[in-house]
């Protein structure tokens, strides 16, 4: 646990600090008949920093939500999934745009104080008669306990929620941060904090004080580390989305920039985004293992990174991570393609605390029997040290399994 973190909360979400509401409801978008509409309100206007893909074929949810950005405070998030409202054309932007208005109006806010996100099949065109059906009930039940129904309902083939709250202290007051992430498949973000001018879905709530300035930068370096640090499939989603709200009704002498208020908030998101980062790799779709990659002794931060992410993708790691066969050949193959600059002949790399590279040479006498039983495990450790300089990243992901390739044969069937 960060050392800056008072504590984390059991069964917290994005409800746990105070003055947000939430609620998740069946809609009917999902055939299932399950949860598939979702709504996060601040009773307060809060301040928005938000991250999104970079996929050139962005869906119109997040085309909107951007646009929405441009307002000075926000206090909904009107969720659907089971449709990712993608490669709609004008009427996915209509459809959007009608959902977020939905929302408004029935909270009696501007529409660009609503912002929108979707998840789920690209093509289908979004059935936005259901959602306005269902919206007045939706809203009529928003409540302080509508944390977890909310995180339900934003999850589309994911087995199990995926939320995590914590507290720090920030002089005399206590601020909260909470969050709910759903993701298994086409997991890997590249996000990108939109300024005023992850599919995973990622959505944080705190009642700290803070500028909008030093909410998208906390944003950003925390994304950094935790949801653009991690891969299921290595395919990038339309949808990728983190939403981050701040109310202010903890009370703490407000953030304006640097400081230790600034850093101890910070510190604090990323110990939470990396939290739930994880939880989205450990249920990627057909997974059994959790897979962490560190890098250290880097030239530099980009080159520990590209090595880390570049040995995340390696569907032959993965592969033999299922079939617990520790082949170091391949995360040395991974780490050769990578682009970053190192030299071969200084890298060590340990599975788990056995060493298997010294000086970028294989080591002959490993005892095998024990080499298999770090393979054995839920989570697995790798480390590649490079012996070529201070920097270091760490990433994650998964193992590769028949259930994966089973689930995403008939997905959209």
């Amino acid at each position: 646990m960060a050392k800056d973190i008072e504590t984390t909360i059991k069964n917290g979400g994005v409800t746990t600090p105070k003055g947000f509401l939430a609620n998740g409801a069946a809609c009917g978008i999902k055939q299932s008949g399950k949860k598939d509409l979702a709504i996060l309100y601040s009773q307060v206007p809060a301040a928005a920093a938000c991250a999104f893909t970079t996929n050139v074929f962005a869906a119109a949810p997040v085309r909107l939500s951007k646009a929405h950005l441009r307002a000075r405070f926000h206090q909904a998030i009107i969720v659907n999934s089971g449709n990712a409202n993608c490669a709609n054309g004008s009427l996915g932007d209509s459809d959007a745009k009608a959902m977020a208005h939905a929302a408004a109006k029935g909270l009696a806010l501007s529409d660009r104080n609503v912002l929108v996100a979707s998840t789920g099949i690209i093509g289908r065109r979004l059935p936005i008669a259901k959602i306005g059906m269902a919206l007045s009930a939706l809203l009529d039940g928003l409540s302080s306990s509508g944390g977890r129904l909310f995180s339900e309902a934003i999850l589309t083939t994911d087995n199990v929620r995926k939320e995590a709250s914590v507290r720090v202290k920030l002089g005399a007051s206590t601020v909260t941060i909470g969050g709910a992430a759903k993701g298994v498949g086409m997991i890997y973000p590249d996000l990108k904090v939109a300024s005023r001018h992850a599919t995973m879905l990622c959505f944080i709530t705190t009642d700290a004080d803070i500028e909008k300035a030093s909410l998208n930068s906390a944003l950003g370096e925390a994304v950094d580390e935790s949801f653009n640090m991690i891969s299921v499939d290595g395919d990038m989603s339309t949808n990728d989305s983190v939403f981050l709200l701040a109310n202010g009704l903890a009370g703490n002498r407000k953030i304006t920039g640097g400081g230790n208020d600034f850093g101890r908030f910070k510190a604090a998101l990323k110990y939470l985004t990396k939290e739930l980062a994880k939880k989205i790799v450990s249920d990627g779709e057909g997974a059994t293992k959790l897979i962490e990659v560190v890098v250290k002794g880097a030239r530099s931060h980009n080159d520990a990174k590209s090595i880390a992410r570049k040995v995340t993708t390696s569907n032959l790691l993965k592969a033999c991570v299922y079939g617990e066969d520790p082949n170091w050949g391949r995360v040395a193959a991974s780490c050769g393609s990578s682009g970053a600059a190192f030299v071969p002949a200084r890298t060590d790399m340990y599975f788990g605390g056995i060493k298997v590279l010294s000086n970028g040479a294989g080591i002959s006498r490993i005892d095998r029997a024990a080499l298999r039983g770090v393979f054995k495990k839920k989570n697995i450790y790798i480390k590649i040290d490079l012996k070529s300089g201070h920097a270091g990243a760490t990433a994650w992901t998964c193992d590769l399994s028949e259930e994966y390739v089973r689930i995403n044969s008939a997905y959209s069937t």
